[in-house]
């Protein structure tokens, strides 16, 4: 995650995180509402439910800028997003990885500890997945890899969060 703010709200002051995608929480959440394709009634329930309470106007001068900016996002994405998203996907699943293994040698139950393993083994296949798409990023003349076009079509990186 990027900088923290803080944006004066009248009373309230509202948080206001940049994520690796440079969008805050709230046009996340923004985002989220048009993924969902909610009417601006339901965004606005939406929103509030999600601690971002604002104007159908304020709503609409976001949605406007978001729909403005996605090719200069995605070309963030593609230039530094994609680095720090990728190692932050390989220390989810690592850190996944410890907390099973904690997990299982915390466990009594033989039935369990299986079960446990059988996930640990699952987890593998993502882990290599990733380590392999590292090796093409660094790969890369430059060795920065900020061009996906350093990792081959058939190398596919699956989403673990």
């Amino acid at each position: 995650m990027g900088s923290i703010y803080r944006k004066e709200s009248g009373e309230s002051v509202e948080r206001l995180t940049t994520t690796s995608r440079g969008l805050t929480e709230r046009q996340r959440e923004v985002v989220a509402t048009m993924r969902m394709r909610l009417s601006r009634a339901q965004a606005l329930a939406y929103l509030e439910g999600q601690g971002f309470k604002m104007s159908e106007t304020t709503l609409g001068r976001i949605k406007a800028w978001l729909r403005r900016t996605e090719l200069e996002r995605l070309h963030h994405i593609a230039a530094i997003g994609f680095e720090s998203q990728h190692l932050a996907r390989i220390d989810n699943c690592e850190h996944i990885e410890q907390l099973m293994w904690k997990d299982y040698f915390m466990e009594k139950s033989a039935h369990k500890r299986v079960l446990i393993l059988k996930e640990i083994k699952e987890l593998q296949p993502y882990i290599s997945t990733y380590y392999e798409a590292t090796k093409a990023v660094l790969a890369k003349p430059d060795g920065r890899g900020q061009e996906s076009s350093s990792i081959s079509e058939d190398t596919v990186v699956p989403a673990v969060e």
